[in-house]
């Protein structure tokens, strides 16, 4: 008989044969990726990237067809216009010798005059959709103080020369043959937009979910549509995470 131990079938090293041939017990297999632990987010939680352009464009367009103001957009828009006077000055020069410019070089200074003058618009028609609403709704705007903070202070200024010119005509036509007790303006006298309008969105990323009207929560895929009240998104927008079409 040999002297050798005995070993047991645990004390033995399993030989490939005897591996599973589903279970795999090598862990240097055994990867993040096939754990779905990995660091890299999903392609459609990530917003796809903007130009200069694309994202004014899409800041007019929520301030377009928003109900209420939006946070302003100053320090953008200040960037905006420096870019417009950046070109600007660039497109002058370049013009001031048209002669030794080749035909192709006049077709690029076309587009780019061309996109100089789509920025100054877009530029023009967000101030625009933000002092119509402000007329509309300035009594609100500066009188509560979260609405207040999304206004800038040329807002600020704007909303309150608009107020002293408005309250200053009402009570000279109106106010004035009342009564005392009835010329003060209550809170429920002030015009506030509505949050209920319903509006069109685009999912700009997968977010969500969202409470609906019904109590149903809907979570919103990349690039989908929908049409719901504004104040179910109203926090998406904020974030950025959808946009109004």
């Amino acid at each position: 008989m040999s002297n050798r131990p005995s070993t047991s079938f645990f004390d033995e090293e399993p030989s490939s044969s005897s591996r599973h041939p589903i279970i795999n017990t090598d862990e240097s297999a055994i990867t993040d990726e096939a754990l779905g632990l990995t660091d890299e987010p999903a392609e459609d939680s990530i917003i796809p990237p903007e130009s200069l352009t694309e994202e004014l464009i899409r800041h007019w367009s929520n301030e377009r067809l928003a109900p209420e103001v939006l946070m302003h957009q100053e320090p953008f828009l200040e960037t905006v216009l420096d870019r417009i006077k950046q070109q600007s000055e660039a497109l002058e020069v370049l013009l001031a010798s048209p002669d030794g410019l080749s035909s192709d070089e006049h077709f690029r200074l076309t587009l780019i005059e061309t996109e100089i003058e789509q920025m100054r618009y877009v530029c023009k028609a967000y101030a625009r959709c933000r002092m119509f609403k402000l007329d509309k709704y300035f009594d609100y705007y500066l009188s509560d103080p979260d609405a207040r903070a999304k206004l800038s202070q040329v807002d600020i200024e704007y909303c309150t020369r608009e107020q002293t010119l408005v309250h200053n005509l009402l009570f000279s036509s109106v106010l004035e043959g009342l009564p005392a007790k009835y010329r003060a303006m209550e809170e429920h006298m002030i015009v506030k937009p509505d949050l209920d309008n319903a509006v069109f969105v685009i999912a700009r990323r997968t977010c969500g979910p969202v409470q609906l009207a019904t109590s149903e929560r809907l979570m919103l895929a990349q690039n989908s549509r929908h049409f719901v009240r504004y104040r179910t998104i109203k926090s998406l927008l904020e974030n950025g995470d959808v946009r109004l079409i």
